[in-house]
């Protein structure tokens, strides 16, 4: 399992030095993050999470592009997810709206007669 760390470095600078010593940053890790396991019924699908709209007593829809597919899911509501940063660029807690371009996720979803339920969603880095 991938565990990132950050440490604070204080260091004491006498009076009279303009400017203070630099720590060079650390590079960021090159290994996979640790993905959350599937469970019995589950499936997992990566793209580029685009919209979540909450409409006012429905369910919440997630709006994925996959590929050259639009593909949706459903939830009762934003809590019933698990929303999981592989990423610092990720800032929670999840809102409702828009997402720009969209962010890398890989989302785990249960079919629930018609509709396919979101489990969890894990942000992950950019590809570079």
């Amino acid at each position: 399992m991938l565990v990132s760390a950050v440490f604070v470095l204080a260091l004491h600078v006498p009076l009279g030095i303009q400017d203070p010593p630099r720590v060079p940053s650390t590079p960021q890790s090159t290994a996979a993050p640790a993905m959350r396991e599937l469970k019995k019924g589950e499936s997992a699908i990566e793209g580029l999470l685009q919209r979540v709209e909450c409409p006012r007593g429905r369910p919440v829809r997630f709006t994925m592009r996959v590929g050259d597919k639009v593909e949706r899911f459903e939830a009762a509501r934003l809590a019933d997810v698990e929303y999981i940063a592989h990423t610092p660029d990720f800032r929670g807690p999840m809102t409702c709206g828009g997402r720009g371009k969209g962010d890398r996720v890989r989302l785990t979803w249960k079919q629930d007669g018609k509709v396919r339920r979101p489990v969890a969603i894990e942000f992950l880095p950019a590809k570079s």
